[in-house]
């Protein structure tokens, strides 16, 4: 599956649509990935958001404009899908450090060093390598079938990934009133992701697996994945450490390095994480926890 390919055909849309009001879905839906996978595998291979980078190449166009015409500011601004000359101000000034009637007025020929050109994805890829041992994963594959979880379900985004042990901690104390439990393995999935706002959400679930759903307690949810094809790695050692976080490290091996070189296609729009026998906490440096990407 060539991912970069992929992307850079969500590049070339936003291309296209510089001067429009750009829809992200239908950019990702061009590329024929999910939504959930692709934000982070655009993140972990550019380096900016999908959204930071299509706000990036309007402003970085309007700078060009401003340096090329006498139109003003409102007419560049909303041309280039800004709905005020506020909003366009503000964000001009966090790329260019001034203001566009100040750049203007400057004639700053060192503007395209801060401009954000075209990326050229072709141009990022990368032979896999192994971090010089900072993330140790394992792989296998592996099939899900008939998984019936029940947990405490939240919205949340990826800047939220300090707030994991404390829902954890929360949905532990609450886990008692879940009936026919399998065993004490903790699942944590996310899916549904939202591109509504600037940045993005999804739902997680953290969870038990049941034998059956016909009970669930007030304030709980019920999930079941009846057949998944995944790949699974594991994570060695802890989440957390200081201010690293190190989970959201392997992560973005995973999405870097590893999953644009596999020959897997990703599928749906959900990841799921395990956290068994093995796992001796967030902050254990013998832990161990697994994370499984459904594919096709």
């Amino acid at each position: 599956m060539d991912y970069f390919h992929r992307i850079q055909k969500v590049v070339d849309y936003i291309e296209t649509h510089i001067e429009d009001d750009t829809d992200v879905d239908e950019a990702i839906r061009s590329s024929h990935v999910s939504k959930f996978h692709f934000y982070r595998l655009f993140k972990a291979i550019v380096g900016m958001t999908v959204h930071e980078y299509m706000k990036e190449r309007k402003l970085s166009k309007a700078a060009e404009h401003l340096c090329t015409t006498n139109d003003d500011i409102l007419t560049i601004a909303t041309r280039y899908g800004f709905n005020s000359q506020e909003v366009f101000t503000r964000n001009f000034k966090k790329l260019f450090h001034c203001t566009p009637a100040a750049f203007r007025k400057t004639n700053n020929v060192d503007w395209a060093l801060r401009a954000t050109g075209k990326m050229n994805v072709d141009s990022l890829r990368l032979d896999i390598k192994s971090m010089n041992g900072k993330i140790v994963v394992n792989e296998k594959v592996e099939i899900i079938q008939d998984l019936k979880l029940i947990g405490i379900e939240r919205e949340m985004t990826d800047e939220q990934a300090y707030s994991v042990v404390d829902a954890m901690e929360l949905f532990l104390k609450e886990a008692e009133r879940i009936p026919n439990i399998v065993n004490e393995t903790i699942f944590r999935i996310c899916y549904g992701i939202d591109y509504s706002g600037d940045i993005p959400k999804y739902k997680e679930l953290i969870a038990l697996e049941v034998y059956d759903t016909a009970y669930v307690p007030n304030g709980m949810t019920a999930k079941c994945i009846e057949y998944a094809k995944v790949v699974t790695y594991t994570h060695k050692g802890r989440l957390f450490m200081g201010e690293e976080e190190k989970i959201i490290n392997t992560y973005h091996f995973l999405y870097r390095y590893r999953i644009p070189y596999q020959s897997y296609e990703l599928t749906k729009d959900f990841l799921l994480e395990r956290y068994g026998a093995d796992f001796k906490g967030p902050f254990h440096e013998n832990s161990h926890m697994e994370i499984s990407f459904s594919i096709r």
